[in-house]
């Protein structure tokens, strides 16, 4: 799947819009998922140079730039308001799927960029684990890594984030 980023993101449109929609679903923000979805996609056009060589791989590209538009998105809003306190945060899918609070995402974001200080495949791993919801096998396939060590990374990046974001619910 070595096609344009048009063709690459069209095929992949739906998915895109059902990550958005997801993310967005509980959080008070001005944007649509629509306009997310659109700006992931402006996001790519300023890369022309990109290649894909599968839908998995393209997803998880994908993965990374949302997840850096909603952090982007989340540190405005926090830059807001001044006196903020962070809330427990957790891993778990349905609080991830839940949005989350900006707070919330911000945290998760410093945890993960301190995991990418430590090594950068769990990052991948814990990023398409935690932000695309993909599956074990499609994370191996996204990698271009065996499903057991995909297991044992997300086991090892759960237990490092665990740490550093606290006692909290990690599923």
């Amino acid at each position: 799947m070595s096609d344009s980023i048009d063709t690459t993101f069209g095929d992949a449109y739906a998915q895109i819009l059902s990550l958005a929609r997801a993310r967005l679903a509980n959080e008070r923000s001005p944007i649509s998922t629509v306009t997310l979805a659109n700006e992931l996609y402006l996001n790519l056009r300023e890369h022309p140079s990109l290649q894909f060589p599968s839908k998995q791989h393209f997803l998880a590209y994908s993965s990374r730039a949302m997840r850096s538009l909603l952090v982007d998105m989340a540190r405005q809003r926090v830059a807001k308001k001044r006196s903020v306190k962070l809330l427990p945060l957790t891993l778990a899918r349905d609080a991830i799927d839940d949005g989350g609070s900006p707070e919330q995402l911000v945290a998760l974001d410093e945890a993960l960029q301190r995991l990418g200080g430590v090594d950068a495949r769990l990052l991948r791993v814990a990023e398409l684990r935690i932000v695309m919801g993909m599956e074990i096998a499609d994370v191996a396939i996204a990698l271009g890594l065996s499903a057991p060590t995909v297991k044992r990374d997300w086991r090892r990046a759960k237990a490092y984030l665990y740490d550093v974001i606290g006692p909290n619910r990690i599923e």
